[in-house]
């Protein structure tokens, strides 16, 4: 069996995975929001579901961050092992941050 010697393009699964964690953090940021809402409905009503729903959403959020960070690392794994072509951060650029640190930070959890 022969690999394929054509060259592998991974740029638009790799802007589909940005464009996923740049929506996975504007929904922290919008949840973050809801919190004080929920806050104080819990405080109004003496309850504590919109709590406890808020909390949920907070773990549900940050394991698909981690989902999505594994991707990014299993997609730039494979495309080492292909010498598949990537985008590139011009000038060398910054490591891209940790998407759970991220989100939990806007979550104001981290």
């Amino acid at each position: 069996m022969t690999k394929n010697c054509e060259k592998k393009d991974l740029r638009k699964e790799q802007l589909v995975l940005l464009r996923i964690e740049k929506q996975i953090a504007g929904l922290a940021a919008t949840l973050a929001v809801g919190a004080t809402a929920a806050k104080a409905a819990d405080g109004k009503l003496h309850a504590d579901d919109a709590t406890a729903a808020y909390s949920e959403m907070q773990a549900a959020l940050i394991n698909l961050a981690e989902v999505t960070g594994h991707a990014h690392d299993v997609l730039n794994v494979k495309a080492m092992e292909y010498g598949a072509t990537l985008l590139k951060a011009v000038g060398g650029g910054l490591p891209k941050k940790d998407p759970p640190a991220v989100v939990a930070s806007i979550l104001g959890i981290g």
